[in-house]
């Protein structure tokens, strides 16, 4: 028996207890059918074995890279099943070597097994192994367990056997939806980026929230956003997602008209939180989401934030708030969004020139009694806008 499907791993619903594995596992189950069907593989079959989600019936490299854009897996691999018979693990393993190895390169076999068997882990590296160099003797392949140009992986459980060449990594994480919704500042550059695929990542579903700043802000700045958000869409496991859009150039030109032009940025970010806060009221979500990182700049001084979160009126979560500028882009590299955000944006014109690092609660508060601010968020949260992802 020989069979050709994609095989799929995840780690941190592994570690939960068993009732929370099951719900885990069953939403993860959803968000893949969903995904599969949205991209043309309608007639997927998944099906579960212990630590592991099969899916068979459709093409099995497409499932497997449509799998890898999943929350919760961790692995997605085109395999070959097979009996638990080790000679016919020795092979299938080696057509996968046949099919893989090329002349002169080198190879390795990594092998797990669980379940009760009459051979080892060992037994069934040295035996593929071996098998692979008296039928590929002409290739002159070698071996190489360290750094190995091709591996050839065969995973044995209780009832089948399964080998593949080549995992795809996935986002790993917890299922999209999991943890419920929170609402993402979202500029679209590279912080609020990361930071709202993070969340994502830790099973949060965001609802992101696009200021519009003209015209302070660049004229590209909601492209930026658009094609960020676009991005993104790829790992959201939902049919209706939407970019919320809030008109904000009103508010940032009262600030910078009647209160001191020090704290203007202070002001426009306390004003931001309330908006996202209200917001999320109205959305089921439990938080807001920034792309803040400790000292990056003026208003993210943790004097700073801390007059920040006097403002909300439910959680701040800021994943990226102890990685500086370097690591931030390093991981939007890693995710595949970096390109799509580093657009040369023109810095904010409504930044003064010395903005404060150490804002007096006190004076803020004075600030915004005179700016009538609650006017402003609700002016700003009737005229709020949904576009379509």
């Amino acid at each position: 028996m020989v069979e050709n499907l994609a095989l799929l791993a995840y780690s941190e619903i592994a570690l939960k207890s068993e009732p929370v594995r099951r719900r885990l596992e069953n939403l993860l189950v959803d968000n893949l059918r969903y995904m599969l069907m949205r991209n043309g593989l309608a007639n997927a079959k998944i099906s579960r074995i212990r630590g592991r989600i099969v899916i068979e019936g459709v093409d099995v490299e497409k499932a497997a890279k449509i799998a890898a854009k999943v929350f919760g897996v961790a692995l997605a691999m085109p395999a070959v099943k097979t009996t638990t018979s080790l000679a016919d693990i020795i092979e299938v393993a080696t057509i996968l070597a046949i099919k893989t190895v090329g002349k002169g390169q080198t190879f390795a076999v990594e092998a797990r097994r669980s379940g009760r068997q009459s051979y080892t882990s060992k037994d069934i590296e040295n035996e593929v192994g071996s098998e692979i160099l008296k039928r590929l003797a002409d290739r002159k392949i070698r071996v190489n367990l360290d750094n190995p140009d091709k591996k050839i992986y065969v995973e044995v459980r209780e009832n089948a056997a399964y080998a593949y060449t080549h995992p795809l990594e996935g986002p790993a994480g917890l299922p999209l939806s999991s943890q419920g919704k929170v609402v993402a500042l979202f500029s679209g550059g590279v912080d609020s980026s990361v930071a709202t695929w993070l969340m994502m990542k830790r099973g949060a579903l965001p609802i992101p929230l696009y200021f519009e700043t003209s015209p302070y802000g660049d004229k590209n700045c909601r492209k930026r956003a658009l094609d960020a958000m676009k991005f993104l869409r790829e790992y959201a496991t939902v049919a209706d997602y939407r970019l919320t859009i809030v008109p904000y150039g009103k508010i940032l030109t009262e600030l910078i008209n009647k209160a001191p032009r020090k704290l203007t940025c202070v002001l426009c970010k306390r004003t931001m939180y309330r908006i996202a806060c209200k917001f999320a009221k109205t959305k089921g979500a439990k938080a807001i989401v920034t792309g803040e990182s400790l000292g990056q700049v003026a208003s993210q001084t943790l004097h700073n934030l801390s007059v920040l979160d006097e403002a909300a009126s439910m959680p701040v979560f800021r994943p990226l708030v102890g990685m500086d500028k370097s690591e931030i882009e390093k991981l939007a590299e890693k995710i595949g969004i970096r390109k799509i955000v580093a657009v040369g944006i023109k810095r904010c014109g409504a930044v003064p020139i010395k903005p404060t690092t150490v804002a007096r609660l006190e004076a803020v508060k004075q600030a915004e009694e005179s700016l009538d601010i609650d006017s402003l968020i609700e002016g700003a949260l009737k005229n709020i806008k949904e576009t379509i992802l």
